[in-house]
């Protein structure tokens, strides 16, 4: 049968307290992320509902609230279908939660240092394609400005997620839920076509949507990502073979279709990243702005603030002309604006010189 939402097995709870629980004092463990996140179910009734206050995951909910309980060594909700309510010693952990968020508060209007999500880290949230091929190669860049820190890049199949409970800085296209955050535009995306000179050698290029039909096409499906615009594009009736590889991963669609297997909408920076690519001037040009985002007191930590300078320059439109707000063809790219010091060819050692 089925379990409700919300409904954990009590056996999935250690009860047993450990030292600090029994004397009184909070383990030294905690994490506000866990206690903020039980503290929101109080709040609101439900799992569900904080999850979308925080802008998570259920899931993540469920997690957090397991490892406050393993912590403190006490079964702090009660679930039910209906939703979940504190134990007695939720009550007593949500009193301890709600004068920490009052404490947090104080400490920021007295101008007290922002702590990073995890000390000794600095957590940046990204989608996959982004994280994996433009700020991977330049992370070096950024972790050389405090080496005694570990820069963490956290790379999200789901590119309309927000993550600002566990990031200090992340990355996303669609606008965070969460009012409190300081977020900016900083760049705009442009997609189209794509395919390799040996596919176009051998089938040629389409010159309409309809003639597109008449090739192969590789798709990419993954959370987050608009995958039904296909459809509204040509249709959901395709030609046996349209569709050789689906996959929900960027880099895998980029290999795919840099060895020729089809054709691919694909952002145009990634001549940035490689000459290995032919643009398709097809009637479908897509964009999508991108944002970046933190927490407001991290204005007074010079890591975040770095991050911040640094991904600004990495998306700076007058270096990438790809990122401006306006769609800039990639032929109109240039051969300087693709080949200074600040781009890195992540892919073209890996692949041979019969797809230059």
């Amino acid at each position: 049968m089925t379990r409700p939402e919300g409904v954990i097995k009590k056996s999935e709870h250690p009860v047993q307290r450990p030292p600090a629980a029994r004397n009184g004092a909070l383990p030294h463990t905690l994490r506000w992320d866990d206690l903020n996140a039980f503290l929101t179910v109080c709040e609101t009734g439900s799992m569900r509902a904080a999850a979308s206050r925080i802008g998570v995951a259920v899931n993540t909910i469920r997690a957090r609230i397991a490892r406050l309980e393993e912590a403190m060594g006490e079964t702090l909700l009660e679930r039910s279908p209906d939703g979940a309510r504190p134990t007695a010693a939720g009550l007593r952990a949500c009193d301890t939660a709600r004068r920490m968020r009052g404490a947090t508060r104080d400490a920021l209007e007295h101008g007290a240092v922002y702590e990073l999500r995890r000390p000794g880290e600095i957590r940046i949230g990204a989608s996959e394609a982004i994280g994996s091929g433009w700020l991977t190669p330049r992370l070096l860049e950024l972790q050389q400005h405090f080496p005694e820190l570990t820069v963490t890049l956290m790379c999200d199949y789901d590119m309309e997620a927000e993550r600002s409970d566990d990031l200090d800085i992340g990355l996303t296209f669609a606008m965070p839920r969460n009012p409190d955050l300081v977020v900016s535009k900083l760049a705009t995306l442009h997609f189209m076509p794509f395919a390799s000179r040996a596919y176009i050698n051998q089938f040629g290029v389409p010159t309409s949507l309809d003639d597109l039909r008449n090739h192969r096409f590789i798709e990419q499906v993954a959370p987050g990502v608009k995958s039904s615009l296909l459809d509204n594009l040509i249709g959901t009736d395709r030609p046996p073979g349209f569709l050789p590889i689906r996959t929900n991963s960027s880099l895998a669609l980029f290999w795919a279709v840099a060895n020729g297997a089809g054709i691919a909408f694909m952002p145009t920076y990634v001549l940035g990243v490689t000459r290995k690519l032919v643009p398709i001037d097809l009637p479908a040009q897509l964009r999508f702005d991108l944002f970046y985002y933190y927490h407001p007191e991290a204005r007074q930590s010079p890591p975040v603030m770095a991050g911040i300078a640094w991904l600004r320059d990495l998306f700076d439109p007058e270096l990438y002309p790809w990122f401006r707000n306006d769609f800039v063809h990639p032929s109109a790219f240039g051969r300087s604006s693709r080949s200074n010091g600040n781009v890195v060819r992540l892919f073209e050692p890996l692949i041979g010189d019969d797809f230059i």
